[in-house]
């Protein structure tokens, strides 16, 4: 797959310019939403083609990620590059990504940027490697193509060593990656091989390598990835320079929360030395796959509190549903825990933290995964 991207520029021309056969269906760019310019792009702050994450022969979700969003709300027009299952490869989605981007260029925004997540990030980063000069800014998130390390860890190594001739080809741009732990897509050392290579011709990028809060293949399309990253991504895009830009220095963004059904009235922090008193309130924050969760914790006997549990929409993707619970925990004067367990049930662990914030675990039904977060009091 890779070859085409060490052809000369004579050659890759000539490829941009091969036809895709007439029986394949076209890749279609369509808008995501309003548009600011309204006819006449100029009055944009700029575009940002979102690619989507690739599954042939199954339909992929085209919905973008929740930190785009934050490019959208600062002026940026947004549009989806729809890829149809069906003969869907990196070679057609990038050909097809080069003539998108260009086709916005001429119609006058005056600043193109290329997002992608997994095989969408690759995708973005191939059509740039072709086309020096095509993007302003490019952002992928877990850049991904060559399957997982689960299912073919030799196959999946290529994830690494290709994406890594990929940015040897980069220039005449701005890079961003994130790279995430628990990502079974990654075969692990990405981030300072990539760096180096950029570093070495002068290509402006940061890379965000393995957070410590976010983690899982797909936590870059999620609404608590965008809190905390959004705002480092749109400085990253716009700023004049990205040198010494750092996302932990970056304060985060006010994404909605979007929950089915919070209480009219929550319960009013505990005035009492009680064991209750730490947990007994309405908490909401993000755990680290990006899920939003909401915990209402209400006074009572030690041994059954009545508490909600939610889980709110936290990505765009119409597949993502949210649910609410009524719960029923214990609290252990030992550890100073609140536990909530029960058959056929997610595990919740809740602990205080510094800051009048509660840490907050959460284990799968099946039992196989333990999630975790910090989460902040909140009022109606």
């Amino acid at each position: 797959m890779i070859a085409w991207l060490r052809a000369a520029a004579g050659a890759a021309a000539l490829l941009l310019a091969a036809a895709v056969p007439a029986a394949a269906q076209q890749p279609v760019l369509v808008p995501d939403g309003d548009t600011h310019a309204r006819g006449l792009p100029v009055h944009a702050a700029g575009a940002v083609i979102w690619n989507h994450a690739g599954d042939a022969p199954r339909p992929t979700d085209p919905a973008p990620a929740i930190f785009v969003e934050v490019l959208r709300a600062a002026g940026y027009d947004v549009f989806r590059l729809e890829r149809p299952p069906e003969g869907d490869t990196i070679r057609s989605g990038a050909l097809a990504l080069v003539q998108a981007a260009r086709s916005l260029r001429e119609r006058g925004y005056p600043r193109i940027v290329l997002a992608g997540q997994s095989a969408g990030g690759w995708i973005a980063l191939a059509a740039q490697a072709t086309s020096p000069g095509l993007a302003d800014a490019i952002v992928a998130s877990a850049p991904a193509a060559y399957g997982s390390t689960r299912v073919d860890a030799e196959r999946a190594q290529r994830n690494a060593t290709e994406l890594l001739r990929i940015a040897d080809f980069l220039r005449q741009t701005r890079v961003m990656l994130f790279f995430f732990d628990n990502d079974e897509f990654d075969p692990g050392g990405r981030g300072p091989a990539v760096a180096e290579s950029l570093a070495a011709r002068g290509v402006p990028h940061l890379i965000v390598d393995r957070p410590s809060t976010v983690r899982g293949h797909g936590v870059g399309m999620s609404s608590g990835f965008a809190r905390q990253f959004g705002g480092c991504i749109l400085a990253f895009v716009t700023a004049p320079s990205v040198d010494g830009l750092a996302c932990d220095r970056v304060p985060a963004v006010t994404i909605p929360y979007r929950f089915d059904q919070v209480p009219a009235h929550l319960p009013r922090p505990a005035n009492d030395n009680g064991p209750l008193a730490p947990f007994v309130g309405g908490w909401r924050g993000s755990l680290d796959n990006g899920d939003d969760v909401m915990l209402v914790i209400e006074d009572g006997d030690p041994a059954a509190v009545p508490a909600i549990f939610a889980r709110g929409r936290s990505y765009a993707r119409a597949a993502d549903q949210p649910f609410t619970q009524r719960r029923r925990g214990q609290y252990d004067a030992a550890t100073r825990r609140l536990v909530f367990d029960a058959p056929r049930n997610l595990r919740s662990v809740a602990v205080p933290a510094a800051g009048n914030r509660l840490k907050v675990t959460v284990v799968t039904i099946d039992r196989k995964r333990e999630l975790s977060g910090i989460l902040q009091r909140f009022s109606r």
